[in-house]
């Protein structure tokens, strides 16, 4: 029992050593941070994983995360295949006849074995929960929903539906208005939005599947996202982003991100006129239903300033098609 305890505690120390080893060689020392391979990290998910380059900087930490994930499988791999394979060069019936029940003991084996699962957990967690943090952090989604009141910030609600994708920003006051339930339909108000109501000046884009209409994002402004669904489970996914996230009816679940305009590989002419739109698509990555490989949408990522204009011009003329709306209705009821 002591004996085992003392090789727990040496695998223990032998695996933080090889962790910690590991971390470091991948540590920019200039940036502190683990930029050190970037390139060849790129490579490897554009050839080997096919995956677009990512536009945001959590991105970059997902990829790398995912690289890394993958090495130590390989290692493992090889590492304990090279070990069977010698096993059984080893223990081989010509050099051991007689079959021995007990078989060899050898210290150095469950060091080994203790090792690799401490120097796997340490490098897992130190990655993988600092990844989490960061993307999945509560504080960070609410201060982009009070940024989002001074500009410096977004909030959007993203709805699903058999089979396409909505999303609803707050107009010019900057407030999101009153939903309710009973004016909902599939058809032409998945929110439920009052459309009578002369001061809802909220911005809605449905069925966001056409270029032309699709989903818009701000670059380099922090947007947070409220994802949920109108009838069954959806995945809203855009990879690009390395965002990825369920849309579960009757649950409004929070993730967020922010588009970097130094990743999204603009041309230097692009980059001087601030002439440029970026697209990119919008899936489903939850089997929904007969026409889930149909829902696809579009996300556009445009320069701040266009951003402002569409959203107020938007905003102006979803507030007059509801104004003449409740005027109808006032008229009606006379």
């Amino acid at each position: 029992m002591k004996t085992n305890l003392y090789l727990l505690i040496l695998g223990a120390i032998a695996g933080t050593v090889i962790a910690v080893v590991v971390a470091n060689a991948g540590m920019d020392e200039g940036t502190n941070t683990y930029k050190k391979f970037d390139s060849s990290v790129e490579v490897i998910m554009a050839d080997w994983f096919m995956s677009p380059p990512p536009i945001t900087e959590h991105g970059k930490n997902v990829d790398r995360v995912i690289v890394f994930v993958h090495a130590m499988m390989a290692v493992l791999f090889v590492g304990w295949t090279l070990y069977f394979l010698g096993c059984i060069y080893k223990f081989r019936e010509s050099a051991h006849p007689t079959a021995d029940n007990v078989g060899p003991s050898k210290l150095w084996t469950t060091v080994v074995e203790y090792g690799v699962i401490v120097a796997e957990v340490v490098l897992i967690v130190s990655f993988a929960v600092p990844l989490w943090n960061e993307v999945m952090s509560v504080d960070r989604i609410a201060d982009i929903k009070k940024a989002a009141a001074s500009d410096k910030g977004l909030e959007i609600h993203i709805l699903a539906k058999q089979f396409d994708w909505n999303a609803r920003y707050a107009g010019i006051d900057n407030k999101f208005e009153a939903q309710d339930i009973t004016d909902a339909n599939k058809v032409d108000n998945p929110f439920g939005l009052k459309q009578s109501d002369a001061n809802n000046d909220d911005v809605t884009v449905l069925s966001a599947r056409d270029k032309d209409n699709t989903i818009m994002v701000p670059v380099n402004t922090p947007v947070a996202l409220k994802i949920t669904s109108m009838d069954v489970i959806h995945s809203f996914k855009v990879l690009p982003l390395r965002v990825c996230k369920d849309a579960i009816p009757g649950l409004q679940l929070p993730i967020h991100f922010e588009a970097k305009k130094d990743y999204l590989g603009l041309t230097e002419n692009e980059d001087e006129t601030g002439d440029w739109e970026k697209i990119y698509p919008i899936t489903c990555a939850q089997l929904c239903g007969d026409g889930h490989g149909y829902m696809i949408g579009y996300l556009k990522v445009l320069p701040k300033d266009k951003f402002n204009a569409w959203l107020k011009n938007e905003s102006i003329k979803q507030q007059e098609k509801r104004s003449e709306a409740a005027t109808v209705v006032a008229k009606a009821t006379q």
